[in-house]
């Protein structure tokens, strides 16, 4: 059986680095692990393609549901009232995309981290059944990168905390903004590392089962 799947999960995870392919490159992603689970006979691998489509349909509900309120908001602006008068329909429209921003904003969120669970299990468990390194190289990524972020969360709580006596000092405000801009920084290059090696991975998957 021809592994078609490799090029869409390699291509994918390519689109996922560029802003604005990376919802195509996403749903590229959910459906090549998708067909590898129907391939290798995994749920797991079924199931990491279905909420990565999900986390796809989800975004872009989450960014539809400003539309409205922004539509009429412009609309105001052309007709010569600015700043705009809040009318009834205006109020009503931006509670209601408040509402289902926040609502979509959540359940986002639980599937997210649910999706970046079973991707990371997926990938070890990817590299044993194609027995292809660079699957489990991409999942250590994601881990590092994980814990650089909850460095970096971490410290941004315990500075918050402590707010008042850093305004006392000057050159610890410098201090936190670089540490803050580095350690994103870092977790910015570790996600494109590990979404390369994504791609890596997958290109590397054997063409054929007797491959």
């Amino acid at each position: 059986m021809a592994r078609s799947y490799r090029w869409l999960g390699g291509i994918g995870y390519i689109l996922l680095l560029i802003p604005f392919t990376s919802i195509i490159g996403l749903i590229l992603v959910g459906i090549a692990w998708m067909m590898a689970g129907r391939d290798v006979k995994q749920g797991i691998f079924k199931a990491t393609g279905i909420l990565s489509i999900t986390i796809t349909i989800l975004t872009i509900i989450l960014m539809a549901s400003w539309l409205p309120m922004i539509g009429s908001l412009l609309t105001s602006m052309l007709s010569g009232r600015y700043p705009p008068i809040p009318s009834p329909r205006l109020l009503q429209e931006s509670l209601w995309a408040i509402g289902l921003f926040l609502t979509v904003a959540v359940i986002l969120t639980i599937v997210g981290i649910a999706g970046g669970v079973l991707e990371l299990v997926s990938h070890f468990r990817a590299a044993k059944i194609y027995s292809v390194k660079w699957f489990r190289r991409a999942g250590w990524m994601r881990i590092i990168t994980i814990i650089a972020l909850a460095i970096v969360v971490g410290s941004l709580t315990s500075s918050i905390i402590s707010f008042r006596t850093i305004l006392l000092q000057p050159s610890g405000i410098l201090n936190l903004i670089g540490f803050y801009t580095l350690g994103l920084a870092i977790s910015m290059i570790l996600t494109i590392v590990s979404l390369v090696f994504s791609a890596i991975s997958f290109f590397m998957i054997p063409a054929s089962e007797a491959g």
